[in-house]
């Protein structure tokens, strides 16, 4: 058993499942689960202070969000970063995010504006401060605050699913003050696309941000060829 699970709080009240794979998310994506962990469901259980019915279904939510890999005998464990998922999850990334990118630019009014400006304050500050949690968090917020003026529901869902997916990575990226000076960058160029509403800017911003993610992240990741995602 991990020692990390041991400084989990018994979660007490309602909504129990998604309390449970929300503490779940938070000790992988924070790396207090680290790739490769076995994720027993009665000793999870046991330290989150539920029956293994909700551990049971948060683990298969957070199988479909790509952050727990089930083999066949039904043994979880926590997933591993590769080359080959950070390469595929980008690649959707690419595609999906900048459509939502041009489609929101053309759509943002005053109020998705104001809003994308203070959100951009609060990055300049997260980013001063390399505070990665509430940096990612903001982040999103800027972008969904774009990509929903769209009025796409089903797109921008899917741009969230990604994203969220691809957390673990991203902190990967944003290792370091010169980084985040570069990622905050990128969120100045895209408020200035969406200020002239400018999709076709916009998309640009947004495949260059994740190229340049994928540059610095892609060759430092084992290949699944050659590490066993379940040992």
């Amino acid at each position: 058993m991990s020692t990390a699970l041991e400084v989990v709080a018994p979660i007490q009240r309602a909504s129990v499942e998604a309390r449970v794979a929300q503490a779940l998310r938070e000790l992988i994506v924070s790396g207090e689960l680290p790739a490769g962990t076995p994720l027993v469901q009665r000793d999870l259980a046991t330290r989150l202070g539920v029956s293994q019915t909700p551990i049971r279904l948060g683990l298969t939510e957070l199988e479909r969000a790509g952050l727990v890999e089930v083999g066949e005998t039904g043994r979880a464990l926590v997933r591993r970063l590769t080359r080959e998922d950070f390469e595929e999850t980008y690649a959707a990334r690419l595609g999906l995010e900048g459509l939502a990118a041009r489609v929101g630019a053309q759509a943002v009014g005053p109020l998705e504006l104001e809003r994308m400006h203070t959100l951009y304050a609060q990055l300049e500050r997260f980013a001063k401060k390399q505070a990665v949690d509430h940096y990612l968090r903001a982040r999103w917020d800027f972008h969904a605050a774009c990509y929903g003026a769209s009025g796409r529901t089903r797109l921008v869902a899917e741009v969230e699913r990604l994203y969220w997916r691809a957390e673990r990575y991203n902190r990967l990226v944003l290792t370091g003050s010169e980084r985040f000076s570069r990622s905050v960058q990128h969120y100045r160029d895209f408020l200035d696309a969406c200020e002239r509403g400018s999709g076709k800017r916009a998309e640009a911003v947004i495949h260059r941000s994740i190229r340049w993610a994928v540059d610095l992240v892609l060759e430092t990741l084992p290949s699944e060829a050659d590490a066993t995602l379940l040992p």
